[in-house]
């Protein structure tokens, strides 16, 4: 008996409605139904002799716990974790005003009037002649508190470069002053050290052929007398470097690079090779090391530091020499 044809009126089946998918063996219309080519009755029905409806397997309702088979999930990348953001100012004693204002303000008071002071002016006198500043400090050191400003914008735009403040002081950027070509000062040699006072010493590393004198004439009886020093330590408890700030190496300059900086320089102008000794007196005078200044001619800039029982540096205390003024701008956090 020859096969019926399907009706003028019957649609193809759709694959959703039982007809031959893409992916599917070729299958014969045939009587209503779809019989794939080659396939026998076991497959078809089980070996009943009855035949299984071609009806597409529709998924169960709800969410299956595991993908299909043989189908390929592809799984979105994880967003990167978001940076850390820095903190928001300093921690410790320099978060507090009050606290920050103390501490500076202390540190003042012991080191002006020090021999760490007066060879700060000696050193001025030297880099900045004709100006008579270390006449003018001298006679205004317990008015410095009266010039004396907060770190902030205007007073920072004062020093001349970006300044801000951290856990352990005042913090410098020179990023603009690096590719500068700095003035030739004439000297030549490795730095020397020199002692205008007793219990400080200067490091000129620009002019190692200046000696720093000491200045402002005879002291009065009485007057800038120093306990005397530990026999177990150097004399020396504060040291005065000229140099140029560029040469620490670092853009940025906090409080850690400044007293890296200054151990460098100490080291290498203290440290003798025909010396056995020189070693030890070396790590001596930097234990002994309670105040760094540096100055920077060229910048016009001074930075000192305070260095604690704990051995740790802070800068408070900043200042800008100008050419067409007596005394400098001191800045503390």
């Amino acid at each position: 008996m020859p096969f019926a044809e399907p009706s003028a009126t019957r649609e193809e089946p759709s694959p959703l409605s039982g007809g031959p998918l893409e992916d599917e063996p070729y299958t014969e219309w045939k009587g209503g139904r779809h019989e794939r080519t080659g396939d026998s009755s076991e497959e078809r029905g089980g070996g009943s002799g009855r035949t299984v409806p071609d009806v597409p397997s529709l998924p169960p309702k709800g969410l299956s716990a595991e993908p299909p088979a043989g189908r390929e999930v592809q799984w979105a990348p994880r967003p990167p974790e978001p940076p850390a953001e820095p903190p928001a100012g300093p921690q410790g004693p320099m978060a507090d005003p009050a606290r920050r204002e103390a501490l500076a303000d202390a540190f003042v008071a012991e080191f002006a009037g020090s021999s760490t002071w007066r060879a700060m002016l000696a050193v001025l006198e030297g880099a900045f002649p004709g100006l008579g500043m270390a006449a003018t400090l001298t006679r205004r050191t317990d008015e410095i508190w009266q010039t004396m400003e907060g770190l902030d914008r205007p007073a920072a735009a004062r020093l001349g470069l970006p300044a801000w403040l951290d856990d352990s002081g005042m913090v410098f950027d020179l990023s603009a002053h690096l590719g500068e070509r700095r003035k030739s000062r004439g000297g030549s040699g490795p730095p020397r050290a020199s002692r205008p006072y007793v219990g400080a010493f200067v490091i000129d590393t620009l002019d190692p052929l200046r000696y720093h004198r000491a200045v402002g004439g005879p002291l009065a009886p009485g007057e800038g007398t120093l306990p005397p020093p530990d026999a177990r330590e150097d004399d020396d408890t504060g040291v005065v470097i000229v140099a140029n700030l560029t040469s620490a190496g670092v853009r940025v300059l906090d409080s850690v690079a400044l007293w890296r900086y200054a151990g460098r320089v100490v080291t290498g102008t203290l440290r003798e090779g025909g010396r056995a000794d020189s070693g030890a007196r070396t790590r001596r005078a930097l234990r002994a090391l309670r105040r760094v200044v540096f100055v920077d001619p060229d910048l016009g800039l001074g930075l000192a530091l305070r260095i604690d029982a704990a051995r740790t540096p802070r800068c408070l205390l900043a200042f800008r020499v100008d050419d067409a003024a007596a005394a400098p701008r001191f800045v503390r956090p």
